[in-house]
């Protein structure tokens, strides 16, 4: 577990910018189960992929076990609004690691694992000059960055316990730590109370950052029906966290001011809902070289991305107090959808010690037009994988690159106030190279 210090360095120092096939998730944990399109909730043979995708896993692991994997991540993407703004998205490199370890208990048939692990990214840089809205419809700040980051960590305890050579079941309970940034031109959506509501529409510079701590667990199973085929199910459970921090803005152009007299600091607040999911997988050794995966995710978007609420208090601004209030609450329409994403992995093994892997995903993307913006592109949908894996004594390295395709989606009239986004184009595409080094002892 880690301190909320530490834990906002580590995010800090090796944030990750990417976006997947299944919205904010990733295409499984650790480089094996990645260049296998994820298909790992009937496998999870390593401490990292039972603590990331299903803890049944643990239970089959006989040796201690530790990982040690880095995930690095470029995209590429581009804005554009008829002839009145365009831009793009921040292309540099960036990474992320990734750790987890695993120890039978004694003589008992249960082994224990303790991991850090990025659960799940949401991050657009994006720089293109503001489109204009506002309360006139004319409102623009210029050229400006446009941030947008929805970050979670989760840090877990968990344990497999083998009930026979066939069956494994496992658990894990994690402290999730979650950060917000949201930096860019800001149109107040639905303001309350209702003597703020004649401010919806209005466009402010904003840059609000919240981090904050909540909880969650998962469990799975694992069934070798024969020899060469395993079955795997996996659930994990919703997760609420609450996030607090700072606000800081200035309307200046919505209201015809110069800048600096209308600044304002808020004490923020943001309520984040991640959703409950569940996976069934099947891992089928079909030849002595070749094994074959695959597996179906669903996602539960609806009940948790449907709005994003932000409360703002105690206003440092007294003319904005005037206007505003001291306190007032907003909720950011985002109406993502349920999504099932189908996952599908080959694994051929060269020789003993040499493995090739390759794999695909598809998931439609959970985010509709009427709210898609170039802070929410999570809009993958069709990833290619690939990777090779090589064992020598208590050793392995995995090496996976992951290719999601570039798609482009287009707004026709947009559902968020202001208009803004209405008659824009928007297209992303991601590369990811993954590494994991794998130790028993």
């Amino acid at each position: 577990m880690l301190p909320r210090r530490f834990a906002g360095l580590f995010i800090f120092v090796f944030l990750t910018a990417s976006t997947k096939a299944n919205g904010i998730y990733g295409n499984g944990v650790g480089a094996q189960a990645m260049s296998m399109g994820g298909t790992d909730t009937a496998w999870s043979d390593s401490p990292l992929a039972a603590m990331g995708d299903n803890p049944a896993g643990l239970g089959f692991l006989e040796l201690p076990e530790f990982d040690l994997g880095v995930l690095s991540a470029i995209a590429n993407g581009n804005f554009d609004k008829e002839s009145i703004s365009h831009g793009s998205l921040n292309d540099s490199l960036k990474a992320i690691p990734e750790g987890a370890l695993a120890m039978r208990l004694g003589q008992y048939p249960v082994t224990l694992g303790i991991s850090c692990i990025p659960d799940s990214t949401l991050l657009a840089d994006w720089h293109y000059t503001d489109p204009p809205g506002g309360l006139n419809g004319t409102t623009t700040y210029g050229y400006q960055e446009d941030k947008s980051e929805i970050l979670v960590l989760r840090s877990a305890i968990g344990a497999g316990v083998k009930i026979n050579s066939k069956l494994s079941f496992g658990a894990s309970v994690g402290l999730i730590y979650n950060e917000n940034q949201l930096k860019t031109p800001y149109i107040f959506q639905n303001l309350q109370p209702g003597s703020a509501a004649p401010y919806n529409g209005a466009k402010t510079l904003l840059d609000l950052d919240t981090s904050g701590f909540g909880g969650n667990f998962e469990a799975g199973m694992i069934f070798k029906a024969t020899t060469n085929l395993q079955l795997g199910l996996s659930y994990k459970s919703e997760t609420i966290v609450n996030t607090t921090g700072d606000a800081n803005g200035d309307p200046y152009a919505q209201f015809g001011a110069p800048p600096g007299p209308l600044a304002f600091h808020y004490d923020a607040d943001v309520k984040n809902k991640f959703p409950q999911e569940a996976s069934l997988g099947l891992s089928w050794k079909f030849h002595p070289q070749w094994r074959l995966a695959l597996q179906v995710d669903w996602i539960n978007w609806s009940d948790s991305f449907e709005t994003l609420p932000v409360s703002l208090s105690h206003g440092n601004n007294a003319t904005v107090n005037s206007v505003l209030g001291s306190s007032f609450k907003d909720n950011v329409p985002l109406n993502w959808r349920d999504e099932f994403v189908y996952r599908a992995g080959l694994e051929y093994a060269v020789t003993k010690n040499l493995a090739l892997r390759a794999g695909y995903s598809y998931g439609q993307s959970p985010v509709p037009d009427s709210t898609l913006t170039p802070m929410t592109a999570a809009i993958m949908e069709h990833t290619l994988t690939a990777g090779i894996g090589y064992r020598w004594s208590r050793y392995e390295v995995d090496l996976g690159y992951q290719y999601d395709l570039p798609v482009t989606r287009n707004v026709g009239a947009s559902g968020l106030r202001a208009g803004e986004y209405s008659d824009s184009s928007l297209t992303v595409g991601v590369q990811t190279l993954a590494i994991t080094a794998r130790m028993q002892f």
